[in-house]
């Protein structure tokens, strides 16, 4: 069998360990994440996400993208000293250890940058968990599976957290594939009124999301995760399989391993077609933006607490 010879680095010659199918370029390790890192430098700059002075909240899960963004977060911002950077957690309460392993990854890694660290747990703030939602059989009667409960509210539990922590903005880890999964799911959902995601919205009262790893392929992050010895979670969310996004996922998965540049031509030609943002009603229970009278995440909240409390 004939040995392949590697290929050189094609910014500094060395002996490169990654190839970027969608672009032709081989790069070595300490040039494969300064690109990641320069790669979100230019993306922030690009869609304006981030401002010198913003009081920067990182939704941290322990998983490797949230915390691949930490630490990509903490090394640019040694450039903006007047903005603040710290991190929280949402425990959303679903058993089997498995936000417990997670917490403690976060705490670490918050630790070792010197990152102030918050959690703030379903329990505290609806005043149930996720698996006394699913457990109790409200879940079921609601007709939405978990993922769904989750993603509503851990959303509606982050703004409570950046609130009470003054944050300005919320920088979510949001990869490439993540932003493409989520405008697939929108329309493959019929959603009339789809909104840009993880691009800054300034809207008066509300705290803007935004997606600093939104031009990073997934795994290239969890490439530079490794390379950075973030610790990996071991554990998996029991409710995963009952995703949509799930089977989404796996369907782009196998698309873009054929064509590598088709999430970037996906992002690129839906996010021209995205209509100008317009007025926004505001959620009658906690204000925020909603194309209804009541929010979905003030709608579900309530219907949950109601069928445990009849329970």
């Amino acid at each position: 069998m004939k040995a392949v010879k590697a290929l050189s680095c094609s910014i500094c010659g060395g002996r490169s360990i990654y190839f970027k199918r969608y672009s032709g370029e081989a790069l070595c390790e300490k040039c494969f994440k300064k690109d990641v890192v320069n790669r979100v430098r230019r993306t922030i700059s690009r869609y304006d996400l981030l401002k010198p002075y913003d009081r920067i909240m990182v939704a941290v899960s322990g998983g490797k993208d949230s915390l691949a963004l930490l630490k990509i977060l903490y090394e640019i911002e040694q450039d903006f000293p007047q903005a603040k950077l710290f991190a929280a957690l949402i425990n959303e309460g679903i058993g089997e250890d498995y936000r417990e392993e997670s917490e403690k990854i976060a705490e670490q890694i918050c630790s070792d940058l010197g990152v102030p660290f918050y959690t703030l747990s379903f329990e505290e703030a609806f005043g149930f968990t996720l698996r006394e939602a699913v457990e109790s059989g409200a879940a079921k009667k609601l007709g939405v599976n978990p993922c769904t409960i989750c993603g509503v509210l851990r959303r509606k539990a982050l703004v409570l957290a950046a609130r009470r922590l003054n944050a300005t903005v919320i920088a979510t880890a949001h990869t490439l594939d993540d932003v493409v999964q989520t405008y697939l799911l929108n329309l493959l959902k019929g959603e009339g009124n789809i909104k840009p995601v993880g691009l800054r919205r300034e809207n008066g009262y509300v705290i803007p999301r935004v997606a600093p790893l939104r031009l990073v392929p997934e795994h290239e992050i969890a490439l530079y995760a490794y390379l950075e010895k973030i610790p990996f979670q071991t554990k998996t969310c029991p409710y995963t399989h009952t995703s949509m996004r799930d089977r989404v996922r796996t369907f782009l998965n196998w698309y873009a391993a054929h064509r590598p540049e088709a999430l970037y031509a996906f992002l690129n030609n839906f996010e021209r077609m995205l209509p100008k943002p317009g007025t926004e009603n505001r959620c009658e229970i906690c204000g925020e933006p909603t194309s209804r009278r009541i929010c979905r995440a003030c709608e579900l909240e309530l219907a949950i607490r109601n069928y445990l409390r009849r329970s």
